[in-house]
This record gives C-alpha cells, sequence and structure tokens, in this order.
C-alpha cells in the first residue's frame, strides 16, 4: 500500500539498495517515511536483509544507492555525536569485550549523545528493564535474555529523557530473547515512548508481537523487496503466505477483539485450510 502522506519527517528512506560481495541477489530498494510517535515492525524471512536495513539507515553500512535522512538531512552529514543523539541502534546480541557491569554498559549509550555518566537518564532506563538488581552485575554474568535487556537499555539512555520528537530508535530482535512478562512489557514501553514522539523500526520474527506493538509493518522477502503492509497485514495469512513462503491460519479472540495469523506448523503453503 502507499506510504501515508505527513507533515513532519523524522525519518526519511529513499531508494535504498545493498548487496553484498558475491550474492546473487541484494536488498531493496527500499522506501520508508516515518512521522514522530510512529512504530514500524520489519518482518521477513532469515537472510532477507532486515538487520541489513537496520544498519544501513544508522549509518553503520554504506549503501549502494538511495539515501536516508534524519529530519531532512542526510545522515552521512551528521557528526558522530548529533547523529547519537538523534538515532540509537539496538543490536540483536549485545558485544561484550570486557565484563562491564550493567550499569557501565547501559552507560555507554548515554556517553555516545555526549552525556558522561548518563545520570537520569541511564537510571530511568535501567528501571524501565527492570534491571535494577543487576546494576552491578557484570554483563556476561547475566542470561542471554537479561543482557538483551540491557542492550535495549543503553539504546534508550542514549536518546535521553527529554523531548523524543524527531529521535529514532532502530531493534534487532528486541523480544527475541525475553520472557512473555518482558516482551509485553516492552511493547508497552515501545507504545508509551512513541507517545512522547519517538519514532521505532523494530525487526521482528514473532509476528503477533509485531502486530502487537506496530501501527504498521515492511516486509522484505527473501528475493530483498521491500513490500509496505497496514497494521492489518501483520496479521493477515495471505500477504504473510506471499512473504515468508510458509502456511499461516488466522486466530481470533472469542470477543473478535484481536485477530493475529499464526504459521502452520509442518504445512507447507499450497495446503487447503
Amino acid at each position: 500500500m502507499p506510504l501515508e502522506k505527513v507533515v513532519t519527517k523524522c525519518l526519511s528512506v529513499e531508494g535504498l539498495t545493498h548487496r553484498y560481495p558475491g550474492q546473487s541477489r541484494g536488498l531493496g530498494p527500499v522506501d520508508l517515511e516515518m512521522s514522530p510517535g510512529s512504530i514500524v515492525a520489519l518482518v521477513g524471512p532469515n537472510g532477507a536483509g532486515k538487520s541489513t536495513l537496520l544498519r544501513l539507515v544508522a549509518g553503520v553500512l554504506d549503501a549502494h544507492a538511495g539515501s536516508v535522512r534524519l529530519g531532512g538531512r542526510s545522515i552521512g552529514t551528521l557528526r558522530e555525536g548529533e547523529r547519537a543523539r538523534l538515532l540509537a541502534l539496538s543490536p540483536q546480541r549485545a558485544s561484550l569485550a570486557f565484563a562491564f557491569t550493567v550499569r557501565e554498559y547501559v552507560g555507554f549509550g548515554a556517553y555516545a549523545a555526549g552525556r558522561r555518566g548518563g545520570g537520569e537518564a541511564v537510571e530511568w532506563a535501567i528501571e524501565r528493564l527492570e534491571l535494577g538488581e543487576h546494576v552491578d552485575s557484570p554483563m556476561p554474568k547475566l542470561s542471554v535474555g537479561q543482557q538483551q535487556r540491557a542492550t535495549i537499555a543503553r539504546a534508550l539512555a542514549q536518546l535521553g529523557t527529554g523531548d523524543l520528537a524527531g529521535k529514532v530508535l532502530l531493534a534487532d530482535e528486541p523480544a527475541s530473547s525475553l520472557d512473555i512478562r518482558h516482551a509485553g512489557r516492552l511493547i508497552a514501553t515501545l507504545r508509551e515512548l512513541a507517545g512522547r514522539g519517538l519514532s521505532v523500526v523494530v525487526a521482528a520474527h514473532d509476528l503477533p508481537w509485531a502486530a502487537a506493538v506496530a501501527d504498521r509493518g515492511l516486509a522484505i522477502t527473501d528475493q530483498g523487496e521491500a513490500v509496505m503492509l497496514d497494521r492489518a497485514g501483520l496479521s493477515d495469512p495471505d500477504t504473510l503466505e506471499r512473504v515468508f513462503g510458509a502456511a499461516f491460519e488466522r486466530l481470533a479472540s472469542s470477543d473478535g477483539g484481536r485477530v493475529v495469523a499464526l504459521p502452520r506448523l509442518g504445512a507447507s503453503r499450497d495446503v487447503g485450510a
């Protein structure tokens, strides 16, 4: 579907393409426009290019063609500190070269944005991701899920607690290792921050989770094609079957309040209902 027309664009991606050496096909072109407070779920098969797209948007990977603009300015023209104050990337896995404590690790986000020590933003992010009892624990001692929460907290500390309008969070599979309670709490946190103006692009394999958090979707097929989805498309079996090449079925709540699409595990896409 065509992208919605917005008055203010905090993030604009136009004609973005990329291909790694030796690949038979590449990613894109990708077009995406986001206004303050919007949440887009990035979905698609393994290897389709979701993580690559997040890295391209963050400016840590160079595109072959196309442009990325933050607040109307090319991301390549922003100084590192300025970019860090406007955009944060939360990777799927924590990078742990040394046994930093949780507080130190989360504090790196604030430091990147020029706030030495971090103060309020660091403490808020630690509290919001329920890491208070682990603040002095070395990161390698934490479970994978706890490390993932610390990585998200680091990104939130980077963006700060002030005005979030015009700022962007890119999160790569942020709920993949979280238990049910923390995955649900993360939805509430992201939607709360969106209400304060933060724009979020979140890659996710858990489609019901993606449909619950996002306003719309961006699907990357296994051929690297980018397809915009409205929120209903994230729960539509026919749409998802075309993206994933797998069979889905529709599940509706008893009161009709919510519809999700669940994979028909063990079934191929051509199996009838």
